[in-house]
């Protein structure tokens, strides 16, 4: 999880709880009867992040073999299999892109002022296509600021601006006045907001505030040899939600600031302007051309997600599907020159922790079954694009329109005695007093996001859902009891390294988390009503998915 600013970037790319009333136990809080058992989600945990099962990277031997035991842990607790053709899996079509040359292919800029001399990985990266093996745009440049269109806030940055074949110059992200999770989400849509306006690429410009998140430099050697994934429909062609871009970038901090040298708005002015609240600076022509060019290759594969059924016990609601979800890949081997050193990315607590926390959920409802159905998803390709979660989400084992809940297990931080938790999506259901009354059981407080700049709300695989009007709640942890040195400190030394390893997860937080959710996965199978959004919640709207009266 959490490789957004990459795969934001590489989308540009073408490619407390005080006065909580307890319900009843026919309700969906009713009293808990099960507990998480810590021997089981070591156990669990310990194997998948073996050196055997080589990083689970999705396309590979090793992701495979994880896939065939997390079949057989549905098996043994008593899921029905539901997949395809009677199976545990649901086969992926995917096709993986890499770039043909380290930093991808190549921008030149042309007009009067433009910046000239420019070396890939120095100035910029360019991404490749999952459409083509190669190919190159060219056309002038539009700066339309993020980018962004919400009617709800009056807002257009596209507004008076022609961007048909043009490439678009975009800030990343979001402004600041939007809430964590709406901001999270626009942030995620540039691409398809411009591929709508009939842009045919798009530049990202680089500031201090996307500095802030991940210094180029950083970034640049991550792209280098990283590979991303589409999948496919049935004729072959790739899955894309900004299907006219046909090229796209990066820009250095100092390309960026070139870029603006001879343009009515100053570059001091953009960077002021992203730095605001508002974040808005009018768009207009920069008076530039650009031509990206860009090499690929492409690789055929499928990669299976692992489903399984726990039937619903009430005859008029086991029609009706929960989804537990958690990616079960990771980023596999990474050769390097050096003799001798660790080469595999285990991914323990990324995302092994969340497997293990499902498979222990399913073994406590098994005991118990819940009014609805749940299933039970081991995703792949989370690391690529959320590429599994999407597949499925569009495509259901189940009946799509009786999917009525998502709930999401991934790479909670559990290196300390976490106080508080942050439940993403959560109150914009009624799924809600769930999560509430689970939080005060369990000691925990609910917090609110400590770091809306991350946009985490679409970095995982409950957006995948989320995008098809599913209601979603996916429980990270908060800053409380030090948890942000904590954070801090896992984020700097062991995420996506080598050093992801079993023996950095503290077991008896795992248990914790994995009860909690737990507590919450049953509570909102049991629910009375159906879970719904909120009325007129910004999601649900977008979405078109069922809300409360």
């Amino acid at each position: 999880m959490r490789t957004i600013v990459l795969a934001s970037l590489a989308a540009a790319s073408i490619t407390g709880c005080d006065n909580i009333n307890l319900p009843t136990q026919s309700s969906q809080t009713a009293a808990v009867k099960s507990t998480a058992n810590q021997n089981r989600l070591e156990a669990d945990l310990r194997y998948l992040a073996d050196d055997l099962l080589e990083g689970r990277e999705a396309g590979t031997r090793g992701y495979d073999l994880a896939a065939k035991y997390v079949a057989e842990r549905y098996r043994a607790v008593g899921l029905v299999a539901a997949g395809n053709n009677g199976s545990y899996f649901q086969n992926v079509p995917m096709r993986e892109v890499k770039n043909r040359n380290e930093n991808g292919g190549t921008i030149t800029l042309s007009g009067e002022g433009a910046p000239d001399g420019l070396a890939p990985g120095v100035d910029y990266f360019v991404g490749g296509s999952a459409r083509a093996l190669e190919g190159a745009v060219e056309a002038p440049v539009v700066f339309v600021g993020y980018g962004l269109v919400a009617e709800d806030h009056d807002r257009n940055d596209y507004e008076g601006l022609d961007v048909e074949g043009k490439i678009v110059a975009v800030l990343f992200g979001a402004p600041k006045f939007l809430n964590s999770e709406e901001r999270a989400h626009y942030r995620a849509t540039t691409a398809k907001r411009a591929s709508e306006r009939g842009a045919v690429g798009m530049i990202i410009i680089w500031t201090p505030t996307l500095g802030s998140l991940i210094p180029f430099d950083v970034l640049l050697e991550i792209q280098k040899g990283s590979t991303n994934m589409a999948w496919l429909h049935e004729d072959g062609t790739p899955y894309s939600s900004a299907p006219n871009l046909n090229g796209g970038g990066v820009l250095s901090p100092d390309l960026s600031e070139k870029m603006f040298a001879s343009t009515a708005v100053s570059w001091e002015e953009i960077v002021a302007a992203d730095a605001s609240d508002e974040g808005y600076v009018k768009g207009f022509d920069m008076g530039l051309t650009a031509r990206i060019e860009y090499k690929s290759t492409h690789r055929e594969l499928t990669s299976p997600n692992v489903v399984g059924m726990l039937p619903g016990s009430d005859p008029a609601m086991r029609d009706q599907y929960v989804v537990l979800t958690a990616h079960l890949d990771h980023e596999g081997v990474k050769p390097t020159p050096e003799e001798d050193d660790d080469e595999i990315y285990n991914g323990a607590m990324d995302n092994a922790s969340g497997i293990a926390s499902m498979l222990e959920v399913a073994h406590l409802l098994a005991h118990n079954p819940p009014r609805r159905s749940v299933v039970f998803v081991a995703l792949t390709a989370e690391e690529k694009g959320l590429v599994g979660s999407d597949y499925f989400a569009r495509n259901p084992t189940v009946s799509a329109d009786q999917v009525v809940a998502n709930i999401n297990l991934d790479m909670p931080i559990l290196t300390y005695e976490f106080s508080d938790i942050v439940a993403f999506g959560g109150e914009r259901s009624n799924m809600y007093p769930v999560v509430e009354a689970a939080a005060k059981r369990a000691g925990l407080i609910l917090s609110p996001d400590p770091q809306p700049d991350q946009g985490f709300f679409v970095r995982s695989d409950q957006y995948s859902f989320v995008k098809q009007g599913v209601p979603a709640v996916y429980l990270d942890l908060g800053f409380g009891n030090d948890g942000e040195a904590a954070q801090t400190a896992f984020q700097k030394d062991h995420y996506h390294q080598p050093s992801d390893e079993a023996d950095v997860v503290d077991y008896e937080q795992l248990r914790r988390f994995a009860q909690v959710n737990y507590e919450i996965a049953s509570g909102v199978a049991n629910m009375d009503e159906r879970p719904l959004w909120k009325k007129d919640d910004f999601f649900a709207t977008i979405f078109n998915g069922p809300m409360e009266e």
